[in-house]
């Protein structure tokens, strides 16, 4: 009832003003659209942990953490080359990048280098191309079909849609003098772990007795509108994850806001709220993103818990300076207040590493926040940029909710396979028992000056330091 009133409260607002076209993408995609051939030869020295975390995994593949321990490394060892392709006539578009590149396991197993050798053996990434649109462009109409990442609102970390990696999605945009209406339509890979299977297919939502869903299907609709008035934008949007069922109109409608779709067993949906003012130089920002509530009308006891993340932040542009700080909070339970493993706010890759371990990762990246569910973290960034110079650097405290691992008993990061057992029957056996937080200090560094780069990230007393030349 409380997210019933607070997506009406919205509509209401939103009513009475419009906003501005801006395709919500990465910047660092957009600005590749060029056609070019590149070499990149790197080496590094590091003191890093090349073990990723896997969960209840087997032939079918192992669910994996690309956060924990690794901290996403391997977006740091560029392809040793890639081709990119850049077309465009009458507004249509067509872009693909190539990436000639070592397999994303083996990038970490071995970061000394980005040639295509791991351990003397040869390692070579079939899983390309990384990014590619088909699409038509104008000045106030987007649609594409394609591999890109995405992303709402101003934040640095976003809470509902990160470019923490790409999707696989349909996009349309539009836009007037005032108004802005974004739809994504985007596909999760679908395969699971043979434990991950037994889950779909034994537990069923308490609404819905004995109706289970477990067609290999996992897509998610989401939407958002936006609305400028003078220097001030607000946006809203709302987030439909639906799995174990190919989906419907209702569940893939453009425009309404649920409180539920009352697809109970297939359906999970999430609403945001964002915001940016610009007063000269400076932007205040922040986005407030809702998973679930446990309101009165719910029903029995625990049924869901509270679930929701936030954050706000400060941005100064004084070019050739920019200085940014933000803050990001996701609490206990948010993106994982659904048992069922196709309906946890995530998006999975799928990747085959031969040389390395886990051969046949299931990659389980956040759709949202960074470093998942259950964590706080404050950030500070800087960087100048003049002609062909470059300095970035970043600061971030992460403290990070930890629970302990019903397979093997160890202590691990609360992540998208630790969810909520309260809304299905019959009862799981087990349960999720949390622990303390870990504290993380993570420091970056890089500059950059024509073709020579350098970078180096510091987490804790862990250290990765490359140089890099591109031709």
């Amino acid at each position: 009832m409380l997210k019933q009133k607070f997506i009406i409260f919205l509509l209401l607002f939103s009513s009475i003003y419009f906003s501005e076209f801006i395709f919500y993408s990465s910047n660092n995609f957009e600005n590749n659209f060029e056609n070019k051939f590149s070499i990149n030869i790197m080496c590094s020295f590091s003191n890093w942990s090349n073990g990723f975390v896997v969960f209840h995994g087997d032939g079918n593949g192992y669910p994996t953490n690309p956060a924990e321990n690794v901290f996403y490394l391997f977006d740091n060892i560029k392809p040793f080359f890639e081709i990119s392709l850049f077309y465009n006539f009458q507004n249509l578009v067509l872009y693909t990048n190539i990436p000639f590149q070592k397999e994303i396991i083996s990038k970490v197993k071995d970061p000394s280098t980005n040639f295509f050798l791991v351990d003397g053996k040869p390692t070579f990434d079939m899983n390309g191309p990384e990014n590619f649109l088909l699409g038509y462009i104008s000045d106030n109409i987007f649609i594409g079909i394609g591999r890109f990442p995405l992303h709402w609102g101003d934040s640095k970390y976003p809470i509902s849609i990160s470019d923490t990696t790409f999707q696989d999605n349909i996009t349309f945009s539009t836009k007037n003098n005032f108004f802005k209406y974004t739809y994504h339509l985007i596909s999760s890979y679908p395969l699971l772990s043979s434990y991950e299977q037994e889950v779909q297919r034994k537990y069923f939502e308490k609404h819905t007795p004995s109706t289970n869903f477990f067609e290999p299907v996992k897509t998610i609709a989401a939407h958002r509108f936006d609305f400028f008035i003078d220097n001030f934008r607000i946006g809203i949007g709302e987030i439909n994850v639906v799995g174990g069922k190919i989906p419907d109109i209702i569940d893939i409608n453009p425009l309404m806001f649920f409180h539920n779709t009352y697809g109970e067993g297939y359906s999970n949906v999430l609403s945001s709220i964002d915001f940016n003012v610009k007063v000269s130089n400076i932007s205040i920002y922040g986005e407030f993103c809702l998973d679930d509530i446990n309101g009165p009308t719910e029903v029995g006891t625990n049924y869901k818990p509270d679930a929701y993340g936030y954050n706000f932040g400060m941005f100064l542009d004084y070019k050739p300076f920019n200085v940014w700080i933000e803050y990001d909070f996701t609490s206990e339970w948010m993106y994982i207040t659904n048992y069922l493993p196709y309906l946890r706010v995530n998006v999975r890759h799928f990747y085959i590493d031969n040389n390395s371990f886990p051969s046949r990762s299931l990659m389980d990246y956040p759709l949202g926040f960074r470093y998942g569910p259950d964590a706080t973290m404050i950030s500070l960034g800087f960087s100048f940029s003049k002609s062909n110079f470059k300095v970035t650097t970043e600061f971030n405290l992460l403290v990070k909710g930890m629970v302990i691992d019903d397979s093997n008993g160890k202590i691990r990061w609360k992540w998208f396979w630790d969810s909520w057992s309260g809304n299905v029957n019959p009862i799981p056996e087990s349960s999720v028992i949390n622990t303390f937080d870990q504290v993380y200090n993570i420091f970056s560094f890089e500059f950059s000056y024509k073709f020579l780069s350098f970078k180096s990230l510091f987490i804790d007393k862990n250290y990765f330091i490359s140089l890099q030349v591109n031709f």
